[in-house]
């Protein structure tokens, strides 16, 4: 090989590894957003359970409504369960019929331990990794979503069972 040809496969050589250095920094901004979000998501839901009474966990807007205790525990379990779909490990388990203050707020805060783990240990692969199959198939990006989403969504109820009771909800903090 020629001098010519050698520094050439090397310049090649050093602007992909330059490359490949960028999208790996790109990925983890992108991941320590996510992990940020999961940290504010945590802090906000944290304290929508503590702003209810002790003696309000049992209550319930319409007959068919959840208690606010169950309504709480619904949101932390179906971010286990969004979140599990990406294989980093087993989501804490919601206490077993105790809608109680002190049992809710302890669950939350374990599970959204876990949660901000399973976060922080993505790559940008799993982001575009499909994971399930078929109806059931999503990239690590959406199951993200969908627990983002379905999170806002459950705790904008717990947020309205405040409202009700008179407490004003907590502010998501930017």
């Amino acid at each position: 090989m020629n001098r010519r040809k050698a520094i050439g496969s090397l310049v090649v050589g050093a602007a992909a590894t330059a490359a490949t250095v960028r999208v790996a920094k790109a990925a983890d901004a992108e991941i320590d957003l996510l992990v940020e979000h999961w940290k504010k998501s945590k802090d906000l839901t944290l304290k929508t359970a503590e702003a209810m009474p002790a003696e309000n966990y049992d209550f319930k807007p319409f007959p068919e409504a959840r208690v606010f205790g169950a309504e709480q525990q619904h949101l932390g379990q179906a971010e286990g369960f969004y979140l599990g779909r990406l294989g980093k490990g087993m989501a804490p388990a919601a206490p077993m019929n105790d809608f109680s203050k002190a049992a809710t707020v302890k669950y939350l805060t374990a599970l959204y331990d876990w949660s901000i783990g399973v976060v922080s240990q993505l790559t940008s692969a799993d982001l575009t990794k499909s994971f399930g199959q078929g109806k059931q198939a999503a990239t690590g990006l959406e199951l993200l979503y969908q627990a983002m989403i379905h999170t806002a969504h459950t705790r904008g109820y717990g947020e309205m069972y405040l409202r009700i009771k008179g407490v004003v909800p907590p502010t998501y903090n930017v």
